[in-house]
């Protein structure tokens, strides 16, 4: 599961960043895939050989944006494509570019119909600027910058492409949305992108109303189906109303059934401090609880009850929280505070959907919170060594939501911890394991917080949501420095679900239409401050 650094298989990450525009809509796209389209090598730059062979890591690419690209940084050496581990390992490489992104861009997967291919990008193509102009300061935000302007205005990227030692033009057309995706997080823009993202994922959703295993068995099939109920719900169905009622009401039939499941993605020989069945708990409470809000259901209700119980049960002496019971993990250490501060939102949730809360649960857990932290009010990953005082936005906005929604937004600490939230609001490259997992719980707290911190937020995150959007709808995963130092990236394992779905919620968070949608129990609209 995210954060879990034992667990995650080993992904190595070979990629290039590719560039075009596409003349589809994603049921267009759709149709043209039918018709025989064929993507290569998408999404993980895996031929359907590679794919399918259980010792082949999954590549961990840039994405192109809505060209239907994906690329690896042609100055660094590819990881290799067999998996020697199950668990992570450093590699020392002291180059970073202060997340400016790749000077020059090896093509590695083409998504099938989309702008890139029909405009003959082949895999293999060095892209090495756009426009005319060199990527020496970094690909990312030109990049970004001639994906909006080419949907708002031209119509058309151009990119710089070496092949076969020589330097090409490519010509990628992509479908003009009009003036409004000059600004893609605001408006109609916004909404388009949000509805492409939510039909994505109905689209993907299997009959059982869960998604395919990708990392931790059952705890990720639930995690997932949670964030994409969420994603729904955020954009204003309910499980009696809306376009996706049925795959939200099939949504939390599966997650209700996978609850306490035996997970028998366990490996074999393990002994119970492998169990990570927190995190589906965790998970389960906010997608259940935000299901809550709109609408009475005495039998859901008692089934977040009884997952709040289990949570204050499972808490360790200490009031902090770890993988699930059964001691140290195979790391040799207990808790971690992303999972602390998940659990703090999930209680949040429950105690707004009307579930009694134990206040000594509640009250030990704040404590190791504020003891990991540090004098800016930074949720730290623990509270032992090396672990108090290291701050970052996504463990303190899951814990400061959380206390939102538990009506203790006037206490000292959890004051102190918003003043940290609004500094750091946008500071999600500082996260750890899984960069989409801060990326969603910095997205919902600046909604939280209101249009400045917003504002902030989307001044930084535009370009990285611009350059994660695919022609079919679905967001995608990133590289960045963690995942490129460790060859492995958590956002990756857990697959295309699992991002499509965390974007969709951050974009939905609030709602803008007749105040339908939006997610009020998480953002704390609906506690008693």
């Amino acid at each position: 599961m995210p954060n879990s650094n034992a667990h995650a298989p080993r992904l190595r990450a070979c990629w290039v960043l590719t560039a075009a525009l596409l003349a589809c809509s994603p049921s267009e796209l759709a149709a043209q895939r039918r018709r025989g389209a064929k993507s290569e090598n998408w999404p993980f730059g895996l031929s359907p050989a590679q794919a399918s062979d259980p010792m082949v890591q999954k590549r961990d690419l840039f994405n192109l944006g809505m060209i239907g690209a994906k690329a690896w940084d042609a100055t660094r050496k590819e990881p290799a494509a067999l998996r020697s581990s199950g668990r992570r390992q450093f590699r020392n490489d002291s180059k970073s570019d202060g997340d400016a992104g790749p000077t020059k861009l090896v093509v590695r997967a083409l998504l099938g119909g989309a702008p890139a291919q029909r405009a003959g990008l082949q895999l293999g193509d060095e892209i090495v600027g756009i426009g005319q102009q060199k990527f020496d300061k970094g690909c990312f935000q030109p990049f970004a910058d001639a994906l909006t302007k080419a949907e708002a205005e031209t119509g058309v990227v151009v990119l710089d492409v070496l092949r076969a030692g020589k330097q090409i033009a490519v010509t990628v057309k992509l479908k003009k949305g009009g003036k409004e995706f000059s600004e893609p997080t605001k408006g109609k823009a916004r909404d388009k992108i949000l509805a492409a993202a939510l039909q994505w994922l109905a689209e993907h959703q299997e009959g059982d109303g869960g998604y395919p295993a990708t990392l931790g068995g059952m705890n990720g099939r639930v995690v997932n189906a949670c964030l994409a109920g969420l994603a729904w719900l955020a954009g204003g169905s309910t499980a009696r109303a809306g376009k996706y009622r049925t795959n939200i009401h099939k949504a939390e039939e599966f997650v209700v059934r996978g609850l306490w499941a035996k997970d028998t993605s366990t490996p074999s020989g393990a002994g119970a401090n492998w169990d990570q069945s927190t995190w589906r708990l965790a998970y389960a409470s906010l997608f259940l609880g935000e299901l809550l809000q709109t609408g009475k259901n005495p039998k859901l209700r008692a089934t977040l009850q009884k997952i709040a119980d289990e949570l204050a049960a499972r808490q360790e002496v200490s009031g902090g929280y770890g993988h699930g019971p059964g001691g140290k993990n195979a790391l040799g250490y207990i808790e971690l505070n992303i999972l602390g501060a998940l659990v703090m939102s999930g209680l949040g949730q429950a105690k707004q959907a009307g579930c009694k809360i134990a206040d000594p649960a509640i009250q030990k857990l704040d404590a190791y919170l504020q003891a990991s932290a540090g004098e800016d009010g930074g949720v730290g990953y623990a509270d032992g060594p090396g672990q108090k005082g290291m701050g970052n936005i996504g463990r303190t906005a899951a814990a400061w939501l959380g206390a939102v929604g538990l009506g203790r937004r006037a206490d000292p600490w959890t004051k102190k911890m918003e003043g940290y939230v609004r500094a750091h609001v946008a500071d999600v490259m500082h996260g750890h394991a899984s960069l989409m997992q801060h990326i969603t719980l910095a997205g919902v707290a600046a909604k939280a917080l209101g249009s400045d911190a917003e504002a902030a937020y989307w001044k930084v995150m535009q370009r990285d949501m611009t350059l994660a959007r695919a022609p079919d709808g679905s967001l995608q995963s990133r590289p960045w420095h963690e995942s490129l130092l460790m060859e492995s990236n958590t956002d990756v394992s857990m697959g295309e679900v699992w991002t499509t779905a965390s974007w969709a919620i951050v974009l939905g968070a609030e709602a803008v239409k007749a105040k339908k949608g939006g997610l009020p129990g998480w953002c704390g609209k609906n506690s008693s401050q």
